[in-house]
C-alpha cells in the first residue's frame, strides 16, 4: 500500500511516455491511486497508446486548455466517474513558435493571448470548474501546476516565461482564496527535461547542458522520476500545510549565483 492508496487524481498533460505528466501518473498508480486522464482532439490517440503501453486502464476525458468552455464540460465528465478529487495536476503549456523567441516584439497580440490562455489562465478555469469535487475530498485536496524558471529570465523562452510568471501569481492568489475550502495550490519548478513539449523550445538543449554541467546534485534531462516523485508528494496529504509555494526540483541550480 502507498500513501496515495484509494485516492483519486485528475492528471492533465499525459501524451507520450516521456511526458512529465505520464511519469507523475505512473508514480501515483504505483502508490495505489486511481487516476483520470485528460487529452484532446488530435492528441487523444497518442494518449491512449501511451496508457495501453503502460498497462494503465484510466478513463481519458476531454479537456482543451485553449477552449473557454472545455473545463465546464470536463467537470460534467468527472462527476460521472467520481464525486470527489484528491488532487489535480496541471501539466499543460502551449505557445506558437513566434511566442518562443528572444525578441518579445515578434509575437502578435493573438499569439501572446494564446500563450497566456493555455499556459496560465487555463489553470483557474480547470480548478474552479472542479471545485465541487475538490471540496468533497476527505482530507483536503491539492492542485499542483508544473512550471519552469518562473523567477528567472531564460533566453529564448519568450512569452512562455511571461506566462509562467502569471501562473505563479495565479497559484498564490488561488492558494489564499481556496485555503478555507481545504484546497492547497502549489507549483513545482522542474529543471529542463527532454519531453515532446520541451522540444518546441529553441533553447532547451542549451538549458539542459547548463543544468547538467552546474547542478550541485547533478541533473539528468532524460530522467523525469525526481520531478514525478516531488509532484506525488505535493499532491499527497503529507504536505497538508503547504500552499502557495514553489517547490524547486532542479538539482540545486537555483542556488547558484548568476543562475
Amino acid at each position: 500500500m502507498g500513501f496515495h492508496d484509494g485516492k483519486t487524481y485528475l492528471v492533465t498533460g499525459v501524451l507520450t511516455k516521456r511526458s512529465i505528466a505520464t511519469s507523475v501518473m505512473t508514480t501515483l498508480c504505483e502508490q495505489g491511486a486511481n487516476v483520470l486522464v485528460t487529452s484532446f482532439d488530435r492528441a487523444r490517440p497518442t494518449t491512449l497508446r501511451t496508457l495501453g503501453s503502460l498497462g494503465i486502464a484510466a478513463p481519458v476525458l476531454n479537456f482543451d486548455a485553449a477552449c473557454p468552455t472545455s473545463a465546464e464540460a470536463l467537470a460534467t465528465e468527472v462527476a460521472e466517474h467520481t464525486g470527489s478529487l484528491d488532487g489535480v495536476l496541471f501539466a499543460i503549456a502551449g505557445a506558437p513558435k513566434e511566442a518562443l523567441d528572444r525578441d518579445l516584439s515578434r509575437a502578435s497580440h493573438d499569439q501572446i493571448t494564446e500563450t497566456l490562455n493555455i499556459s496560465a489562465l487555463a489553470l483557474s478555469r480547470l480548478t474552479y470548474a472542479l471545485l465541487p469535487q475538490l471540496r468533497a475530498a476527505q482530507h483536503g485536496a491539492s492542485v499542483v501546476a508544473l512550471t519552469f524558471a518562473p523567477h528567472r529570465i531564460w533566453p529564448g523562452y519568450g512569452w512562455m516565461g511571461v506566462a509562467k510568471g502569471a501562473l505563479e501569481s495565479m497559484v498564490k492568489t488561488m492558494a489564499v482564496e481556496l485555503g478555507p475550502s481545504g484546497i492547497r495550490v502549489n507549483q513545482l519548478d522542474a529543471g529542463p527535461l527532454r519531453t515532446a513539449a520541451a522540444r518546441q523550445i529553441p533553447s532547451l538543449g542549451e538549458a539542459a547542458e547548463y543544468f547538467g554541467r552546474t547542478a550541485p546534485l547533478g541533473w539528468n534531462a532524460e530522467d523525469s522520476r525526481p520531478v514525478a516523485e516531488a509532484c506525488a508528494m505535493l499532491l499527497s496529504p503529507l504536505l497538508s500545510a503547504t500552499t502557495g509555494s514553489t517547490i524547486v526540483v532542479d538539482g540545486g541550480v537555483h542556488l547558484l549565483g548568476g543562475s
